[in-house]
C-alpha cells in the first residue's frame, strides 16, 4: 500500500529533521551548563510548548496575568512580537493601562494581550532586553510569551501545552513534523498544560504535574472591545494558525456558518481583502465574524466586524496555583 502524501513527504523530510535535532540537541546542552543564560531581577514564567501552531498560549498567557494579578502581583508580559515592527527590542506595548501601539508596530498578540490584561507588555526579540525594561516600568513578575525554546533567560517555571488531541503531531521534527524539539525535552517543564481537552488521557512518561484546560466561548466583541449579541449566521474569516479550531467554537455557539476565508497566520489585511469580506458577507446575508487575534490587526478598517472571545478554563487548576505561589513565594 501506498503511504499517504503526508507521510511520504515526512519521510523525504527526515534527513533534515536529523540534522534539526542535532542543533537543538547541541542547543540545549549549551543552555543546561547555564551558558548565555541571563538572570532577570524578578521571577519568570515561561509560556511555550513542543510543537509549533496553535496550542493556546495568549489565552494561557492571559490567565496567568490574572491570577498573578490576583495575588498583588504587577506582571510584564514579554514576547517575541511577531508580526510588528519591534525588531529587536524592547518596545513598550502596554504599561498597564491598554495598548500604547497598533498591531501593526507591536504586533497582534502582544496588543491583544494589552487589551486582555492588565500587565504590561513588552514586545522585542531580545527577551533579556525585554525582562530588564519590565523591571524599569515596575514589573515584579515576567511571564515569558512562547518561551521554552527562548532559554536565554532563566525562568523559575516552564508552563508547556500540548494539544490534547494531538500533543506531538506525527512525531517527528521540523520540518517532516511540527515538533521545535523533541517529547524528552518536558524533562525541563514544571507544568504541562493539555489544552482544548475533550477526556484525552495525557501522553504516557510525563513526570511533570498535568492539567487539563479547555478553550471557552467567552461571547463576542466588536472593533471598539465593547460586548455585541452573537450573530445568527457568520461569514467568518481568520488568520491564524488553526482555522478549524476558530470554525468549531462558532459552532459550539450556535452560530450558522453561511461562509469562510481562511488567511496565513498573522496575514495583514489590504484594502483588496476588506472590499472581498465585506462583499462575502453582503451576498450572504452575514455578519463578518473573527477572531480576537486578528480583530486587533484590522484597526477599524473593518467597522462592522465582530470577534468571538475566547478564554480559557483550566479544568483543575491547582498544580498549576501551587507552582505560582512556589514562584512568587521564593521571591517573597
Amino acid at each position: 500500500m501506498t503511504p499517504p502524501r503526508s507521510e511520504t513527504l515526512a519521510r523525504a523530510l527526515a534527513p533534515l529533521s536529523a540534522l534539526w535535532g542535532l542543533v537543538v540537541a547541541r542547543r540545549n546542552r549549551r543552555f543546561d551548563r547555564g551558558e548565555g543564560v541571563h538572570r532577570a531581577a524578578v521571577p519568570v514564567v515561561s509560556v511555550g510548548n513542543l510543537a509549533v501552531g496553535g496550542t493556546g498560549k495568549t489565552p494561557m498567557t492571559a490567565w496567568l496575568a490574572a491570577r498573578l494579578a490576583a495575588r498583588g502581583r504587577r506582571s510584564a508580559i514579554v514576547t517575541r512580537g511577531y508580526g510588528g515592527r519591534a525588531g529587536v527590542g524592547p518596545l513598550d506595548v502596554s504599561r498597564g493601562g491598554g495598548p500604547l501601539v497598533d498591531a501593526a508596530v507591536g504586533g497582534d498578540e502582544p496588543v491583544l494581550l494589552a487589551r486582555l490584561t492588565s500587565a504590561v507588555v513588552v514586545a522585542g526579540s531580545d527577551r533579556v532586553a525585554g525582562a530588564r525594561r519590565a523591571v524599569e516600568l515596575g514589573a515584579d513578575v515576567v511571564i515569558l510569551d512562547d518561551g521554552f525554546q527562548h532559554r536565554r533567560l532563566d525562568r523559575d517555571l516552564d508552563v508547556v501545552l500540548l494539544d490534547a488531541a494531538s500533543p506531538f503531531g506525527n512525531g517527528r521534527l521540523l520540518p517532516a513534523g511540527p515538533l521545535r524539539e523533541p517529547p524528552s525535552s518536558l524533562a525541563r517543564a514544571g507544568i504541562v498544560v493539555l489544552t482544548r481537552w475533550s477526556g484525552e488521557a495525557p501522553p504516557a512518561g510525563i513526570a511533570a504535574p498535568v492539567v487539563r484546560a479547555r478553550h471557552r466561548n467567552a461571547g463576542f466583541r466588536d472593533a471598539a472591545g465593547r460586548e455585541v449579541p452573537a450573530p445568527g449566521r457568520a461569514f467568518a474569516f481568520c488568520g491564524i494558525a488553526r482555522p478549524a479550531s476558530f470554525l468549531d467554537s462558532l459552532r459550539g455557539a450556535g452560530v450558522e456558518i453561511a461562509g469562510t476565508r481562511a488567511f496565513p497566520d498573522h496575514h495583514r489585511f489590504d484594502a483588496a481583502d476588506l472590499r472581498a469580506l465585506a462583499d462575502g458577507a453582503r451576498e450572504r446575508g452575514a455578519a463578518i465574524v473573527t477572531t480576537m487575534k486578528d480583530l486587533v490587526r484590522l484597526s477599524g478598517a473593518l467597522p462592522d466586524v465582530i470577534a468571538l472571545h475566547v478564554e480559557l478554563d483550566v479544568v483543575d487548576p491547582d498544580p498549576l496555583e501551587a507552582a505560582l505561589d512556589a514562584v512568587t513565594g521564593r521571591w517573597r
